[in-house]
């Protein structure tokens, strides 16, 4: 499934992926895959698998980053420096 970051807060590691089908799920930077290095960025597009978490909450699991939204971040990539 793919969908696109809304909100991330780094320091807790918690945040909310939109589904392609407009769920909002919850996400931890636990389930964050490969060299996502437990952090996303809004605007982040995301392919994950649904799943439960530990509260058993519906939530996004396996997740990876496969570009952004050029229209949250126009001058180039989520994180990277622009100038």
């Amino acid at each position: 499934m793919e969908g696109k970051v809304t909100t991330f807060d780094a320091r807790k590691g918690v945040g909310t992926i939109r589904a392609e089908s407009g769920e909002e799920l919850s996400v931890h930077r636990s389930a964050i895959e490969e060299g996502g290095q437990g952090s996303l960025f809004p605007g982040d597009v995301v392919e994950f698998t649904v799943g439960r978490n530990r509260w058993g909450h519906r939530a996004a699991l396996a997740v990876r980053r496969i570009g952004w939204d050029e229209e949250d971040d126009p001058d180039g990539a989520p994180g990277e420096w622009t100038f």
